[in-house]
Parts: structure tokens; sequence; C-alpha cells
């Protein structure tokens, strides 16, 4: 079973998780990090956040097939 249930992402210059943010924020409106105050749009912030999550959870569900695969066919040679 995966076991990761969330990510947070992370600023791509600095690894930090919290953004500023305007209220009702959309994709085309800019955030920025409150550690190193890289700014950029809603919208790429989420495409980078789909990478992080990738890097995680692929692996993860990669170990996860194997370890089936294994039980799956446990005693056959």
């Amino acid at each position: 079973m995966i076991k990761t249930e969330s990510i947070q992402i992370q600023c791509p210059q600095c690894g930090e998780t919290e953004f500023e943010q305007p209220d009702n924020v959309q994709d085309d409106d800019f955030v920025k990090c409150n550690h190193c105050k890289f700014e950029m749009m809603l919208a790429e912030l989420k495409e980078v956040g789909i990478e992080q999550a990738k890097e995680v959870i692929i692996p993860e569900a990669k170990k996860e097939i194997e370890n089936m695969l294994k039980k799956a066919f446990k005693g056959f040679k």
C-alpha cells in the first residue's frame, strides 16, 4: 500500500513550503516564497508540485508493485 498521503509543494529555489498569495488566487496570479521571495505564477507552481509528487510517488508505487508480484509468484520457478 502506498504510504504517502500528501506532499507539500516546495519552492524550486530554496525548498520552503509556505507561499504568500493573493485572496482568491487564480492560476495566472503570482505567488511568492515566504523564505527566499522567489515569485512564480500559481499555474507554474502547480506544475512544479506535480513533478515533485512524481518523484515521491513513482518509486513508492514501483516498490509496491514489485512486492505484489513477488507475493503472487512466490513458489514459482
